[in-house]
């Protein structure tokens, strides 16, 4: 099962390097198809197999934009290429999904609102708490305990009751352990953060948290953090140490600390009409993958925490590490008492017995 996981992000990993190859930018669009499979007639294929045609999965091609807001070397466009080359290869090359990175269908609201109207027929974003407020109950400060309570939640009965309406979500991808960095100060307490203008997405868990931690915050698109920290618009942003580097953050930020303060998710959703639209087997071939491809986003995140962390060290940052979480676990209980509220107790409740 290792040599295979191994094998499985080896070759997602070549498929990245190929993506940026030639120009270093990501082509519109781009097929998770191989050339064999662009040809492939089900009824050929069927008869290969020694199947009806009937039995084979016949039918019109379907095809899935998918799109995200990261860059073309991060895991969410290789775990995306790995899901279309599976889809693609799994039903003889009529399921076609092309992945669009870097924000190319629009800013996150806009890929959730784009599924949302079937605008696009995919995407991973972390927006969704907008539409279905109880999404935001994983993303309370501090719930997690680490990455195994993380995946114990991707499988658990609680993960399946948290859908948006108009979308049919079926993947978590965890975006990581975030952190807050900054250009203007070390910060080791949250008394640190007083004065200090941090980017925030649009997510009202986060920017209650960073407030309760003593930061100012601002909502704005990831694709114009660089620019805003460049010009002094912004003194700091709060992501995971692999966003941190592959947005480059790191050129212009001197400091990062280990706050954990939020293991957020993304959310993998599809256009629920065109999901109504697929035979219950295309359904469930996609369910699978997607689920595989959670697995596989939540280890590279996972390992990824240590390589970027150094990274960002080579690159001149200073990492301060947290000795002592007492006094930031305090300093957000007033987020609790509020969402605590607004939200489902006994599911917030059961998710932290997972792994606490």
């Amino acid at each position: 099962m290792r040599k295979r996981r191994i094998a499985i992000l080896l070759g997602a990993a070549v498929i990245a390097s190929t993506l940026t190859g030639c120009s270093g930018k990501a082509p519109a669009g781009t097929q998770a198809v191989s050339e064999n499979n662009k040809e492939t007639d089900p009824k050929a294929q069927a008869e290969a197999e020694g199947k009806p045609e009937a039995e084979a999965q016949s039918g019109e091609t379907v095809v899935i934009k998918f799109g995200h807001n990261y860059s073309v070397d991060h895991p969410a466009e290789i775990v995306g290429q790995w899901m279309g080359g599976q889809l693609a290869e799994k039903s003889g090359g009529r399921i076609v999904l092309e992945t669009y990175p870097s924000g190319q269908l629009g800013t996150s609201n806009e890929l959730m609102n784009s599924v949302t109207n079937g605008t696009i027929e995919s995407c991973v974003t972390s927006t969704f708490g907008t539409l279905e407020k109880n999404i935001y109950t994983v993303e309370l400060p501090y719930l997690f305990s680490g990455f195994d309570h993380v995946k114990k939640f991707m499988h658990s009965e609680e993960s399946a009751q948290l859908d948006a309406k108009g979308v049919h979500a079926n993947g978590w991808w965890p975006v990581g352990w975030r952190n807050i960095g900054n250009n203007k100060r070390e910060v080791k307490s949250p008394a640190d953060l007083k004065g200090l203008l941090i980017r925030a997405f649009d997510n009202e868990i986060l920017i209650d948290t960073l407030k309760a931690l003593g930061a100012n915050t601002t909502v704005m698109n990831v694709s114009e953090v660089y620019v805003a920290l460049q010009t002094g618009a912004l003194d700091g942003e709060e992501n995971p140490f692999l966003n941190t580097y592959t947005m480059s953050f790191f050129e212009i930020e001197k400091y990062k600390t280990e706050t954990h303060h939020m293991m957020n998710f993304d959310v993998v959703a599809f256009n629920q009409k065109f999901w109504d639209s697929l035979s219950a087997e295309d359904q469930k071939l996609i369910d699978e993958v997607v689920a595989e491809g959670c697995d596989m986003y939540a280890d590279l995140v996972a390992e990824s925490d240590d390589k970027y962390r150094g990274l960002l060290e080579e690159g001149g940052v200073k990492i301060t590490p947290i000795e002592d979480y007492a006094p930031w676990i305090q300093a957000v209980r007033p987020v609790y008492e509020k969402w605590e509220k607004e939200l489902d107790a006994d599911l917030i409740q059961n998710v932290r017995d997972m792994g606490w």
